[in-house]
């Protein structure tokens, strides 16, 4: 089915022999394009990027554990502190690792 969709596509689209430098330039919502297409930025805090984004979906977690926890007693915390537990070990290396500017 895939390939009967791409067979079909090369022989409904229209193919242009020549293409025009207006056709060549990058589409940008109908805006003039300012600049070139890719841009250089710097990747010094991307490790705290990382680590921001995976921890804040955990303290989601960890607030809703906290706000049940005297209904779910003993048996519901042993696998929230595994939970930790298993995280602060990739946490620890991660502030490892951005402490290597090599690496980045």
């Amino acid at each position: 089915m895939v390939a009967l969709v791409i067979v079909l596509r090369l022989f409904i689209t229209p193919k242009d022999p020549r293409p025009t430098p207006e056709k060549k330039k990058p589409f940008e919502s109908g805006q003039i394009a300012a600049g070139p297409g890719r841009t250089r930025f710097i990747i010094q805090y991307y490790p705290y990027l990382l680590m921001f984004v995976v921890y804040d979906v955990v303290a989601m977690f960890l607030f809703a554990w906290g706000l049940n926890l005297r209904a779910l007693g003993a048996s519901g915390s042993v696998p929230v502190l595994v939970f930790i537990v298993v995280l602060l070990i990739p946490l620890g290396y991660a502030l490892h690792l951005a402490n290597h500017r090599e690496n980045w």
